[in-house]
């Protein structure tokens, strides 16, 4: 199982996107010659564009040309200091913004938070988009027995800094051996954690918990026009219940598949094999 990226492959590099209110971070990869099409990645809470770089190069060899952004509030678009900015609504604005700036409708991507993010952005603009690809994702909040920490997390922005909260973040989950990563990676993640805007966290946390049946919304708009999904998971992933995921593949006539070996992030994990199942699923659609 691969670790995170820490540098960047030679065919990815950094560049901007514009919406209406912000400058967005992104990461960008090209075809070489056929162009099969253009996908954005929208990553999930705490998460950044750096969550798509392993899948990236592998996905641009095979014609794809390739968007992954940092979300309002995530370390390349770290927005505002007014917590009314940070709203699964604007979220999804940004979305679309984004995607309706490119000449064709694009296929989006979207992992844990992102992809409930890319299902209020379909149902609210399914016209700017040719499919949907929800990753390690659901129909709307967390179940209650998957929070863990959250609730606390959310709250403890209120009281500390960033780097104070994850160094109690780190306290907890080493008490139950969550998620080892080597030093360099540990050294990473909290240099994103601390970058990231804390009025992000508390947003998206709240929304994980709280937020209201989001795919019920894309039932809808497909009753008048529709477009593919695939629901991608991890055999293993430990955030979102694999019930849960199959169940909402089903409700929204969508195709599932399992990564084999791969927990909550297929695409830093299991990256090849991510890839081909995404590159073989926009292919026949």
């Amino acid at each position: 199982m691969q670790e995170q990226l820490l540098k960047n492959p030679a065919s990815v590099r950094e560049d901007k996107l514009i919406t209406t209110r912000s400058i967005v971070g992104c990461l960008v990869s090209e075809p070489d010659s056929i162009h099969a099409g253009t996908i954005l990645m929208i990553p999930g809470f705490s998460g950044s564009k750096e969550d798509f770089v392993a899948i990236m190069p592998t996905l641009s060899s095979l014609g794809w040309h390739c968007f992954a952004i940092d979300q309002y509030g995530q370390p390349a678009t770290f927005g505002s200091n007014n917590e009314n900015d940070f709203t699964m609504d604007l979220y999804a604005q940004d979305v679309i913004d984004i995607a309706n700036s490119f000449p064709e409708p694009i296929h989006i991507l979207g992992h844990s938070f992102g992809g409930l993010v890319s299902q209020v952005a379909v149902s609210k603009s399914i016209k700017s988009f040719a499919s949907i690809t929800l990753m390690c994702s659901g129909p709307g909040a967390l179940p209650r027995n998957r929070w863990g920490g959250l609730p606390r997390l959310v709250k403890a922005t209120d009281k500390y800094k960033m780097s104070t909260i994850w160094f109690l973040k780190t306290v907890a989950e080493k008490m139950v051996g969550y998620r080892k990563f080597s030093r360099k990676v540990r050294k990473w993640r909290r240099q994103r954690w601390i970058k990231t805007n804390p009025f992000s966290i508390k947003s998206m946390g709240n929304l994980l918990m709280h937020t209201e049946p989001i795919s019920e919304k894309l039932i809808k708009t497909f009753e008048k026009n529709r477009i593919p999904v695939l629901v991608l998971t991890g055999e293993k992933d430990d955030i979102w219940p694999l019930d849960v995921q199959q169940n909402m593949a089903q409700m929204l006539n969508g195709k599932y598949i399992e990564i084999f070996g791969a927990g909550h992030s297929p695409a830093r994990e299991m990256p090849n094999e991510t890839a081909i199942e995404i590159d073989t699923f926009l292919k026949t659609i």
